[in-house]
Order: structure tokens, then sequence, then C-alpha cells
């Protein structure tokens, strides 16, 4: 293929994966690719890096381009969850890059990067519930503010974590007063593999704590018909929606859903976004991939960030696990 007048690369790294994409600069994917686990919170430093440079190197390969042509690359944004100094440090970005690469990467939170998924605006709001859950502003690449996401055992209010030991707690209560089990904790214990009470405690402090974030899709599921349920799905919605109105939104700034919980049709998505759509005055939209919204950082700091190239850019399927 001919050669671009330039490119940027875009890398989302997570705890479960990390994915990386490769954009010439009218917002066109060239290469995209996945690999594991790259947090360093998770894996550490060195493994970290080694991962998001493994995954560079895979989108590239898949772009067609000679690895000559690395010195195309203008720019390489990174949206980093729980980045620290020592990511920042000049030896951890460098080792985070193929050697034929030779600017230094740019780290961003990866909130940062959900909100930039979903709209160009240079300003805005991001509410994020998966395993976790936290709010944050955005200001360009910084997160000006943020309320909470201070992990399973001091927060995360209304996350997958949460309502998943919402649901165990409500079903082992339920087990010792042995009351009939409601739809949600019948499919919980069968969920865990357990028989009771006892298996079901064992089990759950046999995992670490944010296993317990597998059981918060039977939590939606069972709404419906369930009102132990429902009334955690509620509950989930009044946390999840005071983080973010903490926050005092600016009005007409872009508010984006990200996270599990919140982009999943279900009880829970459904009511955060009528909830917030009625109280404030903002357009509320939900994330698209965080690797695209980390790409259109590089592009924007090339001056290349139009709404077009923005649409056009998220707008891209990539078929990545």
């Amino acid at each position: 293929m001919a050669e671009p007048a330039g490119l940027v690369i875009g890398a989302d790294i997570g705890g479960t994966s990390t994915r990386a994409v490769v954009c010439d600069l009218s917002g066109s994917v060239l290469g995209a690719a996945s690999g594991g686990p790259g947090n360093p919170n998770s894996v550490g430093l060195d493994p970290s890096a080694q991962q998001i440079r493994s995954t560079i190197t895979d989108a590239w390969a898949r772009t067609g381009l000679a690895d000559a042509a690395m010195h195309l690359v203008r720019g390489v944004v990174i949206g980093l969850a729980g980045g620290s100094r020592a990511t920042d440090s000049a030896t951890f970005l460098r080792a985070a890059v193929p050697a034929g690469i030779a600017v230094t990467p740019h780290l961003v939170s990866d909130l940062t990067a959900a909100f930039c998924s979903s709209t160009p605006a240079g300003e805005g709001y991001v509410l994020v519930a998966g395993t976790g859950a936290v709010a944050g502003r955005v200001v360009g690449d910084e997160l000006s503010e943020r309320r909470d996401g201070w992990g399973w055992l001091l927060g995360d209010d209304g996350s997958g974590f949460w309502l998943g030991r919402a649901a165990v707690r409500e079903t082992l209560a339920a087990l010792e007063r042995r009351q009939p089990l409601g739809p949600m904790s019948a499919a919980l214990l069968e969920a865990a593999g357990s028989a009771g009470h006892a298996e079901l405690v064992q089990s759950c402090y046999s995992h670490p704590p944010t296993w317990l974030a597998r059981f918060a899709p039977l939590v939606s599921r069972h709404a419906g018909e369930d009102p132990a349920a429902a009334r955690i799905s509620a509950e989930a919605v009044r946390l999840l929606c005071a983080t973010v109105l903490s926050l005092e939104p600016r009005p007409h700034q872009p508010l984006v859903l990200a996270g599990s919980v919140l982009t999943k049709p279900g009880p829970i998505a459904d009511a955060c976004s009528t909830r917030l759509r009625r109280e404030l005055p903002n357009p509320v939209l939900h994330a698209g991939e965080g690797v695209l919204g980390a790409a259109w950082i590089g592009l924007r700091h090339q001056d290349e960030g139009s709404p077009t190239r923005h649409a056009r850019l998220v707008n891209q399927h990539l078929l990545l696990p």
C-alpha cells in the first residue's frame, strides 16, 4: 500500500485486555490488534510495557506497512487506568513502543479515552460503571475532577462488584432465614456452583473480591420479576447518578456513559440514562471503543481533530475480542 502522510497509534490498556489501533490522519483505521492484560497495577511495569509493545506491533503488522515506515508515526496515545509516576517515566514509555517509533507515548486516563470515544468535544463529563465505578470531568486530555473510583473496599458504589456483592448478600440472608429463594438468588447459587449458605460463603472467599462482579448481570436479568433484584437495581441507579451529579455538571456539555453496567441494555443502564436526561440539560451519550478515543486524542494533537474525522474514526467496527 502507498505510504500515508502520517500516522497515529491509540492504545487502551485494561486489567483483562490490551488493544491498539494504527490510524492515518483522516481517521481511517489501518490495523488493529488485541492482547492480554497490560495494566501495570495488575501485571507489573515490565510485563505491562512488553504487552503494550507486543499489541502495537501486532496492530502494525496488520496495516501492511513495512517496519521502516514507523518513522511516519506522529503520535502514540495510551489510555490507562490507575497510572502512576512510574508509568510516566521515560524508561517505561520508550519500552512500551517498538524501537522504530521515534515519538514518546502520551499517557491519558482511561476515562478520558472513554469520553473521547463518543464525542469530539473538548470538555465534558464521563461516568464509568464496570467492575468498578468512577465519574470525572474531562478538560482537553486531562481529568480535572473525579468522584469515587476508590476500589471495592472503599467505594465503587453501583459498580459491577457492588451489584454482585449485593446479590450475594441477599442470597445469604434468604438462606439463613430459610426463606424461599427468588429467581435472582436461585440463579446465583447455580452460577456459583453452590448448594447452600456455607458453600456460597466459601466460594466467595476462595476468589479475589472482584470475582463477585460476575453476578452483576443476574441483578439486571431478574429485576423485572424479583423484588430483591429490583431493589438492588434501583439503589445502584441512585448511587451512580449521585456520583456524577456531585460534579455539578455545567449545562450543555456532553456526559458520556461507559462500562458494561451502563452500556449493555438493561434496567440499570436504561434507568440511569433516563434519570440523567431528565435532571440535566446535557446530552447523554454512550461510549464507544476506548482505543478509538485514544487514537482521536492523537489526531487532535496533530491538528487533525475535526468532527468529521471523529465520526469516521469512532464509527468503524473493530473485529477484536
